[in-house]
């Protein structure tokens, strides 16, 4: 529930309540409450575990908070003092009472725990029938309640404000400034409200391109902390291949994206999961899809979820990040990693549980893209929520498409002889080569070239790498030769891709059949048909 809500519950006698509060939001804080206390006409007062006495907040020009000392504290016990001396004193005056670092229970020992959650009881029990109006409100980075206190304290939330606020935020202090207000608000969405001032006021007087720069390099370091990666736009106009999942995400995916799909009830899918060998573009493809899509990408490492401190709250923060931003794609790269311990229980299950329950209920237009090796691992449960945007299978390309990769590629590092469309190599050439590569990933076809790159560029004179005047070349034999450099995925794992491949059952075809002049020749069994290409 919204912290604007708060007042409505204040007047149903409810005593203790909880705000899951960005710290750096502190202030904004300090002014909503100052508005509820004057309209109940009580004082505020706030407190943290550095105090000793409880500080008495006053709004300066109704922002500026100014705390000040007022109400002696006794901290003779080790452990929950304030709320010890809000039971005990009989002398505490109406109003409301910001208690801050009191919602760390995962944090804290047994004891300590049961020995808060009685103390908070008997606050509700006291003050619930008291002539005084004392409202506790206790104010944490994530709220986590015991079953025995989420039933009776209400809780609240100052969401990350959404477009429309932060373009009020920006234009508060920059004024008319010229720049490109859409980069700049897009810069800062998925940022708390206290961040975006900060930012505004510390950098207001740089030009636009660095105040953006400086924006998104904070943001995308925040980011990195929550378990989050901010991926760029993909190096290359197309994956190469997988043409019938393309064909989806430009011709379903992205129409239903449109505005004029919500006039007859549609709505984007919220899910696509891409199963397949490692090194066949599932990525890439996701990249392809918000490029596509024009939104933010983000990348969810779950291993980095799992690994943090408290993994509820850094799950709980990127979901509000990407609510946030509405628009967007989260990347959840080797998505099936995180559920090895499944059927164990535990911290995986409780925040896969947590995602399912996202993914079937969120609002924005956030499109998630899981890639998985091993599908079999995910519980049934995790696939059904993949069933609007489906599940496809994202094999080893073939021939036609090894020689599309093979183009993107080509007339990147080499455009004298490939850019624009230009091929210089026969029919013939194209069979030796693509017989060559077959079985091979995407990736290590585009590995291939980069060393053919390399290679040119290296047996250049000094003067030549001085000038870089001379334009690259590249053969058919120096492509082949890359093939002595590495063992294709075909052969290097070959179990492991057939045991893909006997799961493929679940997927939808990423790709069509080859019907290429270069595709493999169906053959009778005991009967050997020739490539007419072949020598």
């Amino acid at each position: 529930m919204h912290l604007k809500y708060w007042l409505k519950q204040a007047n149903l006698n409810k005593v203790t309540t909880a705000i899951e509060i960005n710290s750096i939001d502190l202030d904004i804080l300090f002014q909503y409450f100052d508005k509820f206390a004057k309209e109940l006409n009580i004082s505020l007062y706030y407190c943290n575990l550095g105090y000793k006495k409880l500080q008495k907040v006053e709004l300066i020009e109704q922002k500026i908070a100014n705390l000040t000392p007022d109400l002696e504290i006794n901290r003779t016990s080790k452990s929950n003092f304030i709320l010890k001396f809000l039971l005990q004193s009989d002398s505490i005056p109406s109003g409301i009472y910001l208690l801050d670092d009191l919602c760390n229970f995962g944090e804290l020992e047994p004891e300590i725990i049961r020995e808060r959650e009685a103390l908070i009881t008997n606050i509700n029990r006291k003050y619930a029938t008291s002539d005084r109006f004392i409202y506790i409100v206790l104010l944490g980075e994530y709220l986590q309640f015991g079953s025995r206190l989420t039933p009776c304290i209400p809780t609240f939330k100052m969401p990350l404000p959404d477009r429309a606020e932060v373009e009020i935020l920006a234009k508060t202090y920059l004024g008319e400034k010229t720049l490109d207000r859409h980069k700049l608000i897009t810069a800062l969405q998925g940022l708390p409200h206290g961040e975006i001032e900060l930012l505004l006021q510390t950098y207001s007087q740089d030009d636009a391109d660095s105040l953006v720069e400086k924006i998104l390099a904070r943001k995308i370091n925040r980011w990195r902390g929550l378990g989050l990666e901010f991926f760029a736009s993909p190096d290359v106009q197309s994956a190469g291949g997988n043409d019938l999942l393309q064909k989806y995400l430009y011709e379903v995916v992205v129409k239903l994206n449109e505005s004029g799909a919500k006039q007859y009830n549609l709505r984007p899918p919220k899910g696509m999961l891409l199963m397949g060998p490692p090194g066949t573009g599932k990525s890439l493809i996701a990249k392809l899809a918000a490029k596509a899509l024009g939104y933010p990408l983000l990348g969810l490492s779950w291993g980095n979820v799992l690994g943090a401190n408290n993994p509820d709250r850094a799950l709980a923060r990127i979901l509000e990040v990407a609510d946030c931003l509405d628009n967007c794609v989260i990347l959840a790269d080797d998505f099936d990693k995180g559920f090895t311990g499944w059927t164990e229980g535990g911290t995986s299950r409780r925040l896969s549980q947590r995602l399912l329950t996202w993914m079937q209920e969120h609002t924005s237009n956030a499109l998630m893209i899981a890639t998985v090796n091993r599908i079999q691992l995910l519980p049934s449960e995790i696939k059904r929520r993949f069933d609007d945007g489906g599940i496809w299978f994202v094999d080893l390309p073939h021939r036609g498409a090894i020689r599309d990769i093979f183009l993107i590629h080509l007339a990147k590092y080499f455009p004298s002889q490939f850019a624009d469309g230009l091929d210089p190599w026969s029919e013939r050439d194209w069979y030796r080569l693509l017989k060559g590569y077959q079985g091979s990933t995407p990736v290590e076809i585009a590995n291939a070239v980069v060393r053919c790159a390399q290679e040119f560029y290296c047996s250049l004179s000094d003067e030549e790498r001085r000038e870089a005047a001379i334009s690259p070349r590249v053969t058919i034999e120096s492509l082949l030769a890359q093939l002595s450099q590495f063992k294709k995925a075909s052969i290097r794992d070959a179990e492991d891709l057939q045991a893909i491949r006997n799961k493929a059952y679940y997927a939808r075809p990423a790709s069509s059949e080859d019907k290429s002049e270069y595709a493999v020749v169906r053959q009778e069994l005991f009967e050997y048909q020739g490539h007419h290409l072949e020598v």
